[in-house]
């Protein structure tokens, strides 16, 4: 008896532990009986518009790069026609205003004296307006001023210095003849003649010509006294010569001039 007893009671403990188990099982394989299939067209999707949003961020976010540098722009320097001259020569235009004191060595050394000095450096000034003048030149180049005669004379083995020069260019643009016309002060504007005598002689020279219009192009293509001015002093004498009521604008550009002969 006791042993059938003992038996009944093993048969109850593994029938308990199958149940048991049972429940375990039900409960770990419950998430994965109600879940629903994976759908990879729809995970593919998503794959795709993350890929879109990732690249659309990166798109907006900016790329690091070096802080640029502020340019300044190169300042355009008007160009215009200076003198050009062959050292030791002396240019046949200029031989019939040479002075008599192109034989007088003195003449290329500065007095001590002021009076004597002023003196010399009006002298001198002058015959720079007379030299250009004569050469229809409205720029000078002083190194090349320096090389030709009688600014250097072999005859009297005499030359005016770079600083001489520049001491006589000073004098001019203090009496308001010259200015400079770079910041190395090595080329001189000088004013041999007035901008308002120009435009009185481009006036009666077109009016002797017929002129109805002209641009800056054809008063430079003129050949005259003012042809070689600076650009900006050739559009200076068409505004003068509108301001004188001789002509006014053509265009809106303020380009043509058309003159106003009656």
């Amino acid at each position: 008896m006791a042993e059938m007893q003992r038996k009944r009671e093993k048969e109850k403990k593994k029938s308990e532990s199958v149940d048991i188990l049972g429940n375990v099982l039900n409960e770990v394989t419950k998430d994965q009986s109600t879940s629903k299939p994976l759908d990879l067209k729809h995970l593919s999707s998503e794959i795709s518009q993350s890929t879109q949003i990732k690249s659309s961020v990166q798109d907006e976010v900016p790329i690091a790069t070096s802080e640029a540098i502020p340019v300044t722009p190169t300042p355009v320097i008007e160009t215009a026609p200076t003198l050009k001259l062959k050292p030791g020569v002396v240019d046949p235009k200029v031989k019939p205003i040479l002075p008599a004191w192109v034989r007088k060595p003195w003449r290329w050394m500065v007095p001590d004296d002021p009076q004597l000095k002023q003196q010399w450096l009006t002298t001198w000034g002058e015959f720079i307006l007379d030299f250009a003048r004569a050469l229809n030149f409205h720029i000078l180049d002083l190194q090349e001023v320096a090389l030709v005669y009688p600014f250097k004379n072999p005859l009297l083995k005499k030359k005016l210095t770079l600083p001489q020069l520049v001491m006589i260019s000073e004098y001019l643009i203090e009496i308001e003849k010259a200015k400079w016309w770079d910041s190395e002060q090595t080329r001189l504007r000088v004013y041999w003649k007035t901008l308002k005598a120009h435009t009185d002689e481009l006036f009666e020279y077109a009016f002797q010509k017929g002129y109805d219009m002209v641009t800056a192009y054809d008063i430079v293509k003129m050949k005259q006294s003012w042809s070689s001015l600076p650009p900006s002093d050739v559009r200076r004498i068409m505004k003068l010569m509108v301001e004188s009521k001789r002509a006014s604008w053509a265009d809106s550009e303020k380009k043509t001039i058309k003159f106003h002969y009656d």
